[in-house]
């Protein structure tokens, strides 16, 4: 892979044009310094003297893809999540360098992880931003707060209004970016119901308390039932899956603004749960009935109009699969590109991420197609770039960000 024309200067990067996270710009091309956008527009204007032009050809640029809810240890296609989560860490890390690898190349430059164990989401986010490790940018978690015995409580249980205003705390004061809970079993478990509730009213609304008082939001891993009303009543930042919402759930989140961020492609995707425990009738009836129910209820969730965001939760290297979902099941193409960038970055908070305009991140992905004329277009991803730098190429190669990369904010 060739040293990057950002280490030099301001650089212009122009092809066929710009998806900027709102609109598409035939045309335009990208300037770029120090890691951040300084402009988008044509190259009459901005590759003026002294700017080094990277010419793209055929390329269109749209932002660096945000993948809203992942892991970075699990495998699905491999089956016992729960059991992976509970290896060595040595066997963990091994297999995450691998997978941030795979993320990186199909075109996510950042990615919030949704529960590790042995600290190593924490080591691997760090260790990215040195330049250590290539990787999309990680914004993590730290274990998953789960009743004891219930799904996601691999790490420990956790209950009471005491015991988990401490273990927000603790999550706090080690780095935590933000705080996931468990409100509802899981697919991937055996013995918990996706339409349960986990924690009490009380006891939720005193981890979303905490987590106000240092300053974090909380988002919930939610099917359906209770356990998404109690969420959202209790003023919860987002539902993670949302596999069987009711037309109440449904209500609720669209009068409380709550997130949705959907999670297709682990659920549908042949390399997903179904392969990875499909010797196990108990998750793969769940699987059955939740697909069942999301197709048939799929309208209902478009029609209401609640902000979505789009994850892989762990089918890394298939981020493009989410939105070919999507659209296949009557999203637009602009509302599923609008999902995959800006809305990921509002949900993580990140006003400049999933944008590209003047002090926007210059994080971005180069696909060969138009995605609003081909969703598809997503799933061929030609390059990608961190604050400016090459960090993937279609050919498989991949490095790691520039060291301590000096980008304000």
């Amino acid at each position: 892979m060739a040293e990057s024309l950002s280490d030099s200067g301001p650089v212009f990067y122009g092809g066929r044009g710009v998806f900027d996270g709102t609109a598409m710009r035939p045309g335009h091309g990208v300037l770029v310094d120090a890691g951040r956008v300084l402009a988008v527009g044509p190259a009459e204007e901005l590759a003026g003297d002294g700017v080094l032009v990277d010419d793209l050809g055929g390329g269109l640029v749209v932002p660096g893809f945000v993948d809203a809810h992942t892991h970075v240890t699990i495998r699905p296609g491999e089956g016992d999540q729960h059991g992976q989560l509970a290896k060595s860490a040595v066997w963990q890390t091994i297999r995450g360098v691998e997978n941030l690898r795979r993320m990186l190349q199909s075109g996510v430059t950042t990615a919030r992880i949704m529960t590790e164990s042995h600290d190593i989401d924490y080591e691997f986010r760090d260790a990215i931003a040195r330049g250590e490790v290539a990787g999309p940018r990680l914004l993590v978690a730290g274990p998953g707060l789960s009743p004891p015995g219930g799904h996601g409580s691999g790490n420990g249980g956790v209950a009471g209004v005491g015991p988990l205003r401490a273990a927000v705390r603790e999550r706090a004061e080690r780095g935590a970016d933000h705080i996931k809970i468990f409100t509802t079993g899981g697919v991937s478990s055996v013995g918990s119901a996706l339409a349960e509730s986990n924690y009490s009213g009380e006891e939720i609304a005193a981890i979303v308390d905490e987590a106000a008082e240092v300053g974090l939001k909380v988002s919930s891993h939610a099917h359906g039932g209770p356990g998404v009303d109690l969420a959202v009543a209790n003023g919860i930042l987002s539902i993670e899956h949302g596999a069987l919402l009711s037309e109440q759930n449904i209500a609720a989140m669209a009068e409380h603004n709550t997130w949705l961020v959907q999670t297709n492609t682990i659920l549908f995707h042949p390399e997903g749960i179904e392969q990875g425990d499909a010797r196990v009738p108990q998750i793969i009836t769940k699987v059955m009935e939740a697909r069942g129910f999301v197709e048939a209820n799929v309208h209902k969730v478009r029609d209401a109009g609640i902000r979505f965001a789009v994850g892989t939760d762990s089918m890394h290297g298939l981020f493009g699969y989410e939105l070919v979902w999507l659209v296949e099941h009557g999203w637009p193409p602009l509302d599923a590109l609008v999902a995959a960038t800006r809305r990921g970055g509002e949900l993580l908070g990140l006003s400049d991420v999933g944008v590209l305009g003047a002090g926007s991140r210059a994080d971005f992905v180069v696909l060969p197609d138009d995605p609003l004329a081909d969703i598809t277009a997503v799933q061929r991803v030609a390059a990608v770039y961190v604050a400016g730098r090459q960090v993937a190429t279609s050919a498989g190669g991949v490095r790691p960000q520039a060291p301590a990369v000096a980008v304000a904010g």
